[in-house]
């Protein structure tokens, strides 16, 4: 009886897909009849960015491209649409964090709010594969939305983020809406694949081959460093990345613990001038905290002045890369994160649970140090200075699992399956 009910669920679901995303699946498949495949890899490429916190996922890709003399590459850079900008008359004016990053990374970048008050004409370049890193439509201008991208280029998904948890939400974070408009769509690990494949209907030409599991790009940007112990150095660097949800006994959120441990921090960081203490919010952390009244914007000006007052650095830069390698040790809440600096070889001390992830996220997650109080992160911190790192080994031997080829091939490899296919 239960099979059945799952049967009935499944192709339940694939009839109102099909249905409710009918207009994107005919334009996919129209532009695939007008884009066949390139044979002799050259042609235009671009990578839309509208979140300029997920160009490390496509940056290896990206170089990769460079090289490439047969290759035009291209960098859009585009505002981020949200409620609150959704209705605004005034393109010229909107918000465009991602060009301001390209422009302070000396990338050169199209912005796509252009000064006339209108958008660019992507269709203008001519591209043969235009790349994603985000895969929510809702989020982008309608005329940058894949379903009407697809009509004239091929259209991939790379991830910005390494996912560790399981499938219960598969169609939210991988919404049907943009993946029935994609040519290929990279996942970051072997299970996220299989969901995949198992969940998503193969609506549209050539759906059989859409998802693809190369590796992680953004592992091409770290090197490991088999001396990834924690140093006995005077100054020992210890980052924290408090998560944002709050929503408590719910696997699939997860929750921060960042209101249960922020003034012992403080305390700690007062204690211990021989540490350097760099916190990284979720960019969405402190905004929600105050959306929703968790902090008062009085509470969250005391908690900054007294991170100035002992020295501890509060991290919103766009680019977290600096602060993975500059740490030491990781003290973390669940995050897509803790993979990257997993890959450093370096010890993290986890204050969440394997429960509702993934076999990557559970084989990861399970060979962390983990702490249920502040006292046992201070105690863990403690014997890492001191060199007591047992699953050093360990962390290794996973390292090698993890990894479907050499870290620095992997935006190679995923740009020949791009050209390729």
């Amino acid at each position: 009886m239960q099979l059945l009910k799952e049967t009935v669920k499944f192709y339940g679901h694939y009839i109102k897909s099909y249905f409710r995303f009918k207009d994107y699946i005919q334009n996919y498949n129209a532009g695939i009849r007008r884009k066949g495949k390139n044979g002799k890899n050259a042609g235009t490429i671009v990578f839309l960015i509208s979140f300029p916190e997920s160009w490390n996922s496509v940056k290896s890709i990206y170089e990769e491209a460079m090289k490439n003399d047969r290759l035009k590459v291209y960098v859009l850079a585009v505002p981020q649409i949200s409620a609150d900008n959704r209705n605004s008359e005034n393109i010229e004016e909107l918000k465009n964090e991602s060009y301001s990053f390209f422009t302070e990374v000396g990338i050169e970048a199209i912005k796509a709010n252009q000064q006339d008050g209108t958008w660019f004409d992507l269709k203008d370049l001519d591209p043969d594969w235009v790349i994603y890193t985000r895969p929510y439509n809702q989020n982008n201008p309608e005329i940058y939305r894949s379903y009407n991208v697809c009509t004239y280029s091929k259209v991939y998904y790379i991830p910005y983020a390494y996912s560790m948890l399981s499938d219960d939400m598969l169609f939210s974070v991988l919404p049907e809406d943009f993946i029935f408009t994609t040519r290929r769509v990279f996942l970051a690990n072997d299970s996220r694949k299989i969901e995949c494949q198992k969940k998503h209907p193969r609506y549209g030409k050539n759906a059989a081959k859409r998802f693809q599991y190369l590796g992680f790009p953004r592992f091409d940007l770290y090197t490991y460093d088999d001396q990834g112990q924690a140093s006995d150095k005077t100054k020992l660097t210890i980052a924290w990345l408090p998560r944002w949800t709050t929503d408590k006994g719910d696997s699939r959120n997860k929750s921060s613990h960042f209101m249960q441990y922020y003034t012992q921090f403080i305390d700690f960081a007062r204690n211990n001038q021989g540490c350097r203490i760099i916190i990284r919010p979720h960019p969405k952390m402190f905004p929600h905290y105050i959306a929703n009244k968790i902090m008062t914007e009085a509470e969250l000006k005391t908690f900054m002045d007294q991170c100035q007052q002992y020295g501890i650095e509060i991290d919103q830069k766009k680019d977290y890369i600096d602060t993975i390698k500059d740490s030491d040790i990781l003290v973390s809440d669940y995050s897509s994160l803790v993979a990257e600096f997993y890959m450093t070889g370096k010890p993290i001390i986890f204050c969440d649970t394997v429960d509702g992830l993934n076999h990557e996220g559970r084989v990861i997650c399970g060979s962390l140090y983990y702490a249920d109080s502040f006292d046992e992160i201070v105690k863990r911190i403690g014997m890492l200075r001191n060199g007591q790192d047992e699953d050093y080994g360990k962390r290794q031997q996973i390292i090698k699992q993890l990894l479907p080829g050499k870290t620095g091939e992997i935006g190679r490899n995923i740009l020949k399956e791009i050209l390729n296919s």
